[in-house]
């Protein structure tokens, strides 16, 4: 019995040791796993920070529409920015084919690809772009649309400017002679030299000040034009004159929250051009009153050339916008001071303009009146009124073989307008042209006249164009 009593013993301290030595064994794995566990788990911090470190690293690509394609340094050391602007217009002209478009003829408005290289978080910048429009590929030598260098001083203070300078640098006419719902930039404006502003020279901009104490903003801007405003694509003039354009712009209650009184805006545009009798070859010594659409134009009214003196375009406007609509008006005073040479004697020429342009957002993505320019899904109408009127004071003035000295146009636009989304939309527009005294070449090509010959002196036409535009920026 003893022996059985000492055996079992013997076996219960046996499987006592194995059990307190296996559980031993155990604690001692699950420390080792949990210090590997420990180790994996700070080498996968350390695979983050740098995973992290690497993509801060990365350039960064944001698109924008209307804004292009971006590609920056993290650092903002650098940045490269792609864009392209394109139209067709499909196109209905009134009048004879054979003088005109035809009908649904097809028109490249807007063919520009835009390229912006910069460095230093935008101080320093290159802007260049192309013109291969429709109606001016086959004509020009030069497709230079621009090719401007900018520096960003406001960044070493909000009160220096933005200085630029270089090849068909951008300019600024009158701020509100335009609109998203009208079609093209008042008939004075896109045929008087000055067009979009582009120019040759020096340009200082100044955005976002305060405005005297209201709770707005205002905008300043001053271009030095060394050859002349209308001479793109960097012709030399030959000339040691030069042009001058100003443009002020304020907002006084833009940064009020009440919705009926922030959208207001004022603007006062000058452009004071020196003309040179021994380089005649700007656009800006005389004005033309013509139809836009299309790249052959109805001209009603050219200004013979002025020789030398002063030419003076003073363009003030104005912008109210509450909710769904906004109406701007512009206006234009257009003068050249004819002061001696041939063919033309002292004398003045003449022009002037208005033109109110209202928008209505009909529909948005979220109802009726709703939606906002460039938002997808909007539907906007538009209606615009303009007259523009021109006066040759001077001898000669029958340069364009007018047969008169007088003109004036009356031009009404219905509009509307699809954003498929923010840079895709399309573009309906009907236009009636009401002129007093048209060309015979005007009045043939429009049908007004069917006199191949001399036409009828002085006879007042009216036509109705209608055109539908694709339209695409990015």
């Amino acid at each position: 019995m003893k022996k059985m009593y000492w055996v079992a013993s013997m076996l219960a301290a046996f499987l006592l040791a194995a059990g307190a030595a296996r559980a031993q064994s155990v604690d001692d794995k699950i420390k080792a796993l949990e210090q590997e566990l420990g180790q994996l788990k700070d080498q996968q911090v350390e695979l983050k920070k740098e995973a992290t470190t690497q993509a801060a690293a990365m350039p960064t690509f944001s698109y924008r529409p209307g804004g292009g394609l971006s590609i920056a340094a993290a650092d903002r050391s650098w940045s490269f920015r792609f864009g392209y602007e394109y139209s067709m217009d499909f196109l209905k002209l009134e009048g004879n084919d054979s003088r005109r478009e035809g009908d649904f003829q097809i028109f490249g408005r807007r063919n520009r690809p835009q390229f912006t290289l910069s460095t230093n978080n935008g101080f320093w910048e290159i802007a260049s772009e192309l013109d291969m429009d429709g109606d001016e590929t086959t004509s020009k030598v030069s497709l230079i649309q621009r090719a401007c260098a900018r520096v960003g001083l406001q960044q070493l203070n909000p009160w220096l400017p933005r200085l630029q300078f270089g090849i068909d640098c951008s300019g600024a006419g009158s701020r509100y002679r335009s609109s998203e719902m009208t079609f093209e930039l008042p008939t004075l404006d896109r045929n008087n030299g000055f067009n979009t502003g582009s120019h040759t020279g020096i340009g200082f901009s100044w955005d976002n000040l305060p405005a005297f104490g209201l709770p707005g903003t205002q905008q300043f801007n001053y271009y030095w034009v060394s050859q002349a405003m209308g001479n793109g694509d960097g012709k030399a003039d030959k000339s040691n004159k030069s042009d001058h354009t100003l443009m002020w712009n304020i907002n006084p209650l833009s940064q009020l929250k009440n919705k009926w009184i922030n959208g207001f805006g004022f603007s006062m545009f000058a452009w004071f051009g020196n003309i040179d009798e021994r380089a005649n070859v700007s656009s800006t010594q005389s004005f033309q009153l013509r139809t836009q659409e299309g790249p052959t134009r109805l001209t009603f009214f050219t200004s013979p050339t002025a020789g030398t003196g002063l030419h003076t375009y003073l363009s003030p406007s104005m912008q109210y916008k509450v909710g769904p609509y906004q109406i701007n008006f512009v206006t234009g005073f257009d003068k050249y001071n004819e002061d001696s040479g041939a063919p033309s004697p002292t004398g003045k020429i003449k022009a002037y303009m208005y033109k109110i342009m209202n928008d209505f957002m009909l529909w948005g993505p979220k109802g009726f009146l709703t939606g906002a320019p460039g938002e997808a899904g909007t539907f906007g109408l538009g209606y615009s009124y303009e007259r523009v009127s021109a006066d040759c004071g001077v001898a000669n003035c029958n340069t364009a073989g007018t047969g008169f000295k007088r003109n004036r146009m009356l031009v009404h636009e219905w509009d509307m307008r699809y954003w498929f989304t923010p840079a895709v939309s399309l573009h309906f527009v009907v236009k009636n042209t009401d002129v007093a005294n048209t060309p015979s070449a005007a009045q043939v090509a429009s049908s007004c006249s069917r006199n191949t010959n001399a036409g009828n002196p002085g006879k007042s036409c009216n036509i109705t164009d209608m055109a539908l535009r694709f339209y695409m920026v990015y």
